[in-house]
């Protein structure tokens, strides 16, 4: 199943609306909305934008989810997952301190690469 299919499915029932409800909204018959939500086939961008009109949800958000399943789905290390969630309750300064440090790690990392070429 596409992301688009389980995230349209997601927000629709999340907001309470019926599949023949979501249908007569966005313009489309239900079978067509079903489709959709089994991913067996997809909906023009003018649908998609309806879709995201009703539901309150960007358009990029029903394509690929919300930012934190992206990052979760980009980041494969959990450990290191679950430390950036953590610095996410640190104030700016804080914030800024760890960048700073990421930053200087990477500097590092990228010369001592180039110097061992």
């Amino acid at each position: 199943m596409s992301k688009f299919a389980e995230n349209l499915k997601k927000y629709r029932t999340a907001k309470g609306i019926s599949q023949e409800e979501m249908a007569k909204l966005i313009g489309v018959h239900s079978t067509h909305l079903s489709r959709y939500e089994r991913g067996l086939s997809s909906p023009s961008i003018e649908v998609v934008t309806k879709i995201s009109e009703v539901l309150e949800v960007a358009v990029d958000t029903l394509i690929f989810g919300d930012h934190s399943e992206q990052s979760e789905q980009s980041i494969e290390d959990r450990e290191l997952l679950d430390l950036f969630k953590k610095v996410q309750s640190f104030n700016h300064k804080q914030k800024d301190t760890v960048k700073d440090l990421i930053s200087a790690f990477i500097l590092k990392a990228d010369l001592q690469q180039k110097l061992a070429q």
